[in-house]
């Protein structure tokens, strides 16, 4: 792959929250070179293709965010071609077609970064730098009843994304999973309660729901002397540290043996943090370093969402 002054010739797949104004960012800043876009925007500096075959010729990498036109063939074809990939969906993924598409990008020495949009926002990189070493996780997310029929899958939309931030943070293998689920309003399960334990001691708890009276989506890391709460929801890092303990336990005043600060974080919208992620992307390329989220990683957390849907799949019963 040679890359001209560090200028990239892109594919773009479909629209998604991928806008007209990122692209003209990106080509103003020099990172793009040649746009092409295959059922994509009608962005005028936007050269237009008819199928995946018109790629070959004319990408370094391809963006894809239309999950209509993600299949696995296609991508195959991608790979052989030595184009860099970056996923903004994978339901359409099997865990075992994944793995195949890792084999074929190591072999092509191309990346493939798949789009998890929790890890840019700005108190996730905060919680990261500190180097945390939890000993017990507790991630709690629940979406308001939706007024429309739009389909959540609690699996891929809710449950998927924060089982990668978990995963990033813990930094050791899966030991057991266990997982139940319950449906109120649906014939799939619409609230999720599931236990993760890791080899290092470890231990998560994920509850996820579909139906909550009010959004919540917090994830709390414990460990000796400390726990850090990351709120999305307001976009907020709280810390509490516990200071030293008295020779005496009648001296002990809770709220002096505690020091508790919150950070606070400008909120940003999808758009910006997509912008992120595609800055990201180029960066990896050009830098030649890992993706921010690697296919193998996700085949990590992918692998606890399916251990996590066997378990529903076996304990819980549809209603007829």
């Amino acid at each position: 792959m040679q890359i001209n002054s560090k200028t990239l010739n892109v594919g773009i797949i479909g629209k998604g929250n991928f806008s007209d104004q990122m692209i003209r960012k990106f080509l103003d800043n020099k990172m793009f070179g040649l746009c092409c876009g295959l059922q994509s925007h009608d962005f005028e500096n936007l050269l237009p293709l008819r199928n995946y075959e018109e790629l070959d010729k004319a990408v370094d990498a391809v963006l894809i965010f239309d999950p209509a036109f993600c299949l696995y063939e296609n991508l195959v074809e991608v790979i052989k071609s030595c184009k860099h990939i970056f996923i903004a969906n994978t339901n359409n993924f099997t865990k075992h077609q994944l793995k195949r598409l890792s084999n074929y990008a190591l072999e092509a020495g191309i990346h493939i970064q798949i789009s998890n949009g929790l890890r840019f926002e700005n108190i996730h990189n905060e919680i990261k730098d500190l180097e945390l070493e939890p000993r017990i996780i507790e991630c709690n997310h629940y979406l308001r009843r939706p007024n429309n029929k739009r389909k959540i899958s609690l699996i891929e939309d809710i449950l998927l994304p924060d089982i990668d931030i978990v995963l990033s943070m813990t930094k050791s293998r899966v030991k057991h999973v266990s997982a139940t689920g319950v449906g109120v309003l649906y014939e799939d399960p619409d609230v999720v309660n599931a236990r993760v334990e890791f080899y290092n001691g470890c231990v998560a708890t994920i509850s996820a729901s579909k139906i909550a009276d009010k959004e919540v989506h917090k994830i709390r890391f414990f460990q000796n002397n400390n726990y850090h709460t990351l709120n999305f929801q307001n976009q907020s890092l709280r810390i509490v540290k516990g200071s030293e303990m008295p020779e005496s336990m009648d001296e002990i005043d809770v709220e002096e043996q505690m020091n508790d600060q919150t950070n606070y974080h400008e909120r940003v919208n999808r758009q910006e943090i997509l912008e992120k992620e595609i800055e990201s992307f180029y960066y990896c390329i050009v830098l030649g370093t890992e993706p921010v989220l690697s296919i193998n990683e996700f085949i990590e957390s992918r692998t606890v969402a399916d251990r996590i849907l066997d378990q529903l799949e076996r304990n819980f019963s549809r209603r007829k």
